[in-house]
């Protein structure tokens, strides 16, 4: 009984933290459409910017697959795999998943990538996912400099993430990045987060990138 009262008391902190962060974006004017923000990923102003600054990083360049969430935030993400001739992975939200629908799909277009990266077209141009993820690109709400995100989810974990570990999808290489404003960074999330809670190996804002390994952020700007 003691360790579930533990757990709603730690899922209401985090669903407090996350409004703080949901709030200041708000009050600072950072954020662009869909301008609701309240239980969703941020999508801010600069966030094509990072994308960008992402696919500078090696790990964005030596991956072959990548999977990027469906955010709205990612979207210029997923044109860059595109546009960078690799393959995109996605997601189907769980709106448009059935019984008869693949939720794992890989796509190659090279000509309508606009289109493309649309969640609503994902099921038009992707095909059922069939090769390993190198990279996988996640959204978050709040982040810190040794890698511990926290999602829009209420419950621990990341789903999108444990869909594709639970597929087969995942190798022992595979690389986690986000992408984040600064004013999504929280001071130290350790006592945040669970062990469902994937931390990211990479997170790029608009002009830096903050590089995780051995418990240690890295943090490297950009001129």
């Amino acid at each position: 009984m003691g360790y579930r009262v533990s757990l709603l008391r730690l899922l209401s902190r985090r669903e407090r933290l996350r409004r703080r962060i949901w709030h200041l974006m708000e009050n600072a004017g950072v954020l662009t459409f869909p301008l609701e923000v309240f239980g969703r990923v941020p999508n801010f102003v600069g966030a094509e910017q990072a994308a960008e600054l992402l696919a500078q990083q090696p790990e964005f360049t030596q991956a072959k697959v990548v999977f990027v969430s469906s955010d709205h935030v990612l979207r210029r993400v997923r044109e860059l795999v595109l546009e960078h001739g690799k393959v995109l992975a996605v997601s189907l939200p769980q709106r448009l998943i059935s019984r008869n629908k693949c939720p794992l799909l890989q796509i190659t277009e090279r000509r309508a990538i606009k289109a493309a990266v649309k969640v609503d077209n994902f099921l038009r141009y992707g095909q059922p996912l069939s090769i390993p993820v190198d990279l996988a690109v996640l959204s978050s709400v709040v982040v810190d400099r040794l890698g511990n995100r926290l999602t829009p989810r209420q419950e621990f974990g990341d789903r999108v993430w444990q869909m594709l570990v639970d597929s087969g999808f995942v190798h022992e290489r595979t690389k986690i990045a986000t992408i984040a404003h600064p004013l999504q960074f929280a001071d130290d999330l350790a006592k945040w987060v669970t062990e469902k809670d994937v931390k990211a190996h990479l997170i790029v804002t608009p002009e830096e990138v903050v590089r995780v390994g051995d418990g240690n952020g890295v943090r490297a700007k950009t001129h």
